[in-house]
């Protein structure tokens, strides 16, 4: 796997190649996340019976199907590597990284869907772009001190073109 799907901040200082590629990694999360929720459903019955079991032909070792049940627990556990902390052999991103990549490669080897995806980036980078200047405006009316009026340079109350909000024809 090319990036951590799961960690923020990887420690090899990987990060999304793309907005395609942070896609990918979303929607793998999302199968990983359900695999581990029907783990989770699995596990839960699975660890009372075995609880039960125990406790009645468990003999002097009633915990031995409890502990067993740990095991699998552990297993599935690396197996799904949800949060990335796995790396190498036998984990879910053995079988999910090959169908990724040529996801991946037959997207941005397609004309249409790759004017389409960079119509999208543009349109994203615009808004990026706007909320910049959003932020940036913010933490000048921050650092103002209170009562004192915006200043013109601010923008504030202004349209895109630079004139008063409600001076615009309606």
């Amino acid at each position: 796997m090319t990036t951590d799907a799961a960690d923020p901040n990887p420690a090899d200082g990987a990060r999304p190649q793309s907005r395609l590629q942070m896609v990918s990694d979303v929607f793998v999360f999302q199968l990983k996340l359900i695999a581990d929720g029907l783990r989770d459903l699995i596990m839960s019955p699975l660890s009372l019976f075995a609880a039960v079991l125990g406790l009645i032909a468990g003999g002097d070792r009633p915990d031995r199907y409890f502990r067993r049940v740990l095991g699998l627990g552990r297993r599935t556990e690396r197996w799904i590597n949800l949060w990335g902390q796995h790396r190498g052999a036998g984990t879910s991103d053995e079988l999910v990284d090959p169908f990724r990549s040529r996801m991946l490669d037959r997207a941005q080897s397609t004309p249409w869907l790759n004017k389409a995806g960079g119509s999208v980036n543009r349109q994203l980078d615009g808004v990026n772009e706007r909320l910049a200047e959003l932020a940036r405006r913010a933490r000048e009316n921050a650092a103002r001190p209170s009562g004192s009026p915006p200043g013109p340079e601010s923008g504030a109350g202004t349209g895109q073109s630079g004139e008063r909000l409600g001076d615009r024809d309606a």
